[in-house]
């Protein structure tokens, strides 16, 4: 399969650029022999094949690739393989290292990396020094690097007492180093600890950027402290930034005494932007002590935390005394300057003991525009749990619905802190706050936009002082549309923001109840922009009234909600649309029937 080189222009241009391209195996008989004669600048190609042998850098500003990287053909990922199953010296047995000062010249493309298991080594937290093994497939230590569409499997960190990154792992002791890492497929991977174990994908102990990645069915196993698939984190003395974005993190489990945010872990000294990323159906298998965030946690951070247009759906915590099984923020000590952001997040499906879809423990954050529906826990705060007396919670624009828990199924709050629930849709009611409504929200679908009647339609606040403190609707919604819309309306609540200022009223037509389903034709008909549809329903019932183009897609969605039996009349603005053939539709239970009407501009 062709893929439309969607590879950096910096690995485009380097082929013409280079000094010399060395072939792999016509020129030299090894990759590593490749690396060693090439200059700075130069391109050790390689051809399809198994490559028994764990490579060095070397320190040099050199791109290797497979032929990948000359047609944009994926076919040569999966033929051109680096296996490091058989190192020299088995304490240093990562794929593939850049440990001599390397930068980002230094660029990794277009391999499938397999068999590492990592490299003996040391980082520093708060002056004391530990010793870690890590890197499976490739180690980072004291250097930067490009690594970009390779695929790294099967790559294990054997027992040690911490273990860091069965398929990437980072360490920079310092702030200079950067490691990009985009468009990987990580998968398969594992790491085993005896003391502290994170990142069977990735574990990132420096700045970077984590960008488009699959990230699936990696595992962590310990006897202690286990963390995340993906394991962002620096010393809190240091002042590293990383960006988390548009990756797939999904099927990845962890299991241990203590064991945390099984899909990505972000803290320490890092200040980090996780934006756009699907951390879904992770899962925590076992955990003797505590866990904490199935999909996300934010861990004794120091640093900025921005969490933006995340999907968060699926992820689940078996274990006793399990919190957050969406998201956990726990003990982060820059939430004193508010700088933990949590906006436009979709959080679903998941489940733990507490806090079900998020928990914020001894932490303060903005949490705004979200929407959290559908989660469960075991004990309480089926939506959200807030406790720790140093939390702190403002939470805005915010639908919290349809979250289930013996106690407290949306928001439970066991704090000596704060909480400040304003402008949300919280089901069955808020005891405070200023603008909250309690309002099915009445999604149109599956992926929670909201249907033209929903009661949250610019029922949010743009902007508030609280406290001495302004909060701000985010300018963009989880799918990047601005807000508000339109301009000079009022925010909707939620993730997604409709493009109506306000919720179209469905008016009942009469008093008398009608004895069958219909869905009348619209008039005027053609119409310019607007129509009125008129439909009826002889029993109480759930209607969902949608708008389809000539090619079947769909442009609106006008109804989707629980209706009380009687005639409706609809009045719809096709604003925006183009002239044509439009259809529209109703689905009454087993009641199906469309209808075509035509839009002359």
């Amino acid at each position: 399969m062709k893929y439309l080189l969607s590879v950096s222009m910096i690995l485009c241009l380097t082929v013409y650029l280079r000094a010399d391209i060395i072939h792999i195996p016509g020129d030299q008989p090894t990759i590593q022999a490749g690396i060693s004669a090439a200059s700075d600048g130069d391109t050790v190609l390689v051809a399809e094949g198994i490559y028994i042998e764990n490579i060095n850098y070397l320190g040099k500003a050199i791109t290797v690739a497979s032929h990948f990287l000359m047609d944009g053909d994926t076919s040569h990922i999966s033929a051109t393989v680096i296996d490091g199953s058989q190192p020299s010296n088995p304490d240093s047995g990562s794929v593939v290292t850049f440990i001599s000062g390397e930068d980002t010249t230094s660029v990794l493309a277009g391999f499938t990396i397999t068999g590492g298991s990592g490299t003996i080594s040391e980082y520093i937290w708060q002056g004391v020094v530990y010793p870690a093994r890590g890197g499976g497939g490739i180690f980072c230590y004291n250097a930067s690097a490009r690594i970009s569409h390779n695929q790294i499997r099967n790559n294990n960190i054997p027992a040690y007492v911490e273990s860091w990154g069965g398929g990437i792992a980072g360490f920079v002791l310092g702030s200079t180093g950067y490691l990009i890492i985009e468009d990987n497929k990580i998968d398969h991977n594992g790491v085993t600890g005896t003391d502290l174990t994170g990142g069977g994908g990735i574990a990132l102990y420096c700045s970077g950027r984590i960008v488009h990645n699959m990230i699936s069915h990696n595992a962590g196993y310990g006897s202690l402290y286990v963390y995340g698939a993906a394991y962002v984190a620096a010393d809190p003395a240091g002042s590293q930034s990383a960006l988390v974005k548009d990756n797939r993190i999904i099927h990845n489990t962890l299991s241990g005494t203590y064991v945390n945010g099984t899909g990505l872990t972000v803290g320490g000294g890092t200040s980090a932007s996780v934006v756009g990323n699907n951390i879904s159906y992770n899962e925590m298998l076992s955990a003797v002590s505590a866990s904490n965030g199935g999909g996300l946690m934010v861990d004794v951070a120091y640093g900025t935390i921005d969490i933006d247009a995340n999907t968060i759906v699926g992820n689940v915590i078996y274990d006793n005394n399990s919190y957050g099984g969406g998201i956990s923020l726990w003990s982060n000590m820059a939430s004193a300057n508010n700088d933990i952001r949590v906006a436009n997040n979709i959080v679903s499906g998941n489940e733990a003991d507490y806090g079900g879809g998020i928990r914020c423990q001894n932490s303060t954050a903005q949490m705004i525009n979200n929407t959290v529906v559908d989660n469960f826990a075991r004990v309480s705060g089926g939506g959200i749990r807030v406790d720790g007396a140093q939390s702190d919670a403002t939470i805005l624009n915010s639908i919290f619905w349809g979250n289930t828990a013996p106690q407290y199924p949306q928001i439970d709050y066991l704090s000596s802190g704060a909480i400040r629930v304003h402008y949300s849709d919280v089901q069955g009611g808020y005891p405070s706050g200023m603008g909250n409504i309690d309002a099915d929200p009445f999604f149109a679908d599956t992926l929670f936009n909201l249907s033209d009647s929903s009661s949250c339609i610019g029922a949010g606040i743009d902007s508030i002082e609280i406290s001495g403190i302004w909060y701000h609707a985010p300018p963009f919604d989880y799918n990047g549309n601005p807000r508000p819309n339109p301009a000079g309306s009022m925010p909707d609540i939620g993730a997604q923001e409709s493009p109506l200022g306000s919720p179209v009223a469905i008016e009942p037509i009469g008093d008398n109840l009608p004895v069958t389903y219909e869905l009348r034709q619209n008039y005027p008909n053609p119409f310019n922009p607007s129509t009125t549809i008129e439909f009826a329903l002889p029993h109480s019932d759930r209607v969902t009234l949608k708008v389809y183009n000539l090619l079947g897609q769909e442009v609106a969605v006008l109804v989707a909600e629980d209706m009380v039996a009687g005639t409706y009349k609809y009045e719809w603005d096709a604003g925006g649309l183009a002239s044509g053939v439009y259809y529209y539709s109703i689905k009454i239970d087993d009641f199906n029937e469309t209808k075509k009407m035509l839009l002359i501009r």
